[in-house]
């Protein structure tokens, strides 16, 4: 029974080690499909001077608003597991841009490098959520 215990020990750490560290709930799936539908081409770095407030999106992706209407779908590589945690996030940034592959999302001990940065508009995500809420 001794040979045992660290056989099934040993097979649970292997079984954690490839799951993903959070999956992300069916609210942030919609969320995520709902700001993909309206996020444009990726770009290779977007303008930051400041962070005005952001939606985590699992451990997978953020939106951030820089401005009045002026959004971004930040999706990060894995493993960002303090994203969906974090009390606040942060953007590393040089001259004021943002750059994906080369800066990252900061949330709780996770430095959270980017893969991709989408412009968003936010105005027509606002709109169509209106128009879902008038329609029910």
């Amino acid at each position: 029974m001794s040979n045992r215990i660290p056989t099934v020990a040993a097979a649970l750490l292997a079984l954690a080690a490839v799951l993903p560290a959070q999956a992300m709930t069916d609210s942030e799936r919609e969320r995520l499909a709902e700001y993909e539908r309206f996020a444009g081409e990726p770009v290779k770095d977007m303008p930051f001077w400041r962070l005005q407030s952001y939606e985590a999106l699992g451990n997978e992706a953020v939106v951030v608003w820089t401005g009045v209407n002026k959004a971004w779908l930040i999706k990060v590589l894995p493993p960002c597991t303090d994203l969906p945690w974090a009390k606040a996030v942060g953007l590393s940034s040089t001259n004021h841009r943002v750059s994906a592959k080369f800066d990252h999302v900061v949330a709780g001990g996770d430095r959270c490098n980017i893969a991709s940065i989408q412009p968003v508009d936010d105005k027509a995500v606002r709109a169509a959520r209106k128009e879902k809420r008038e329609t029910k």
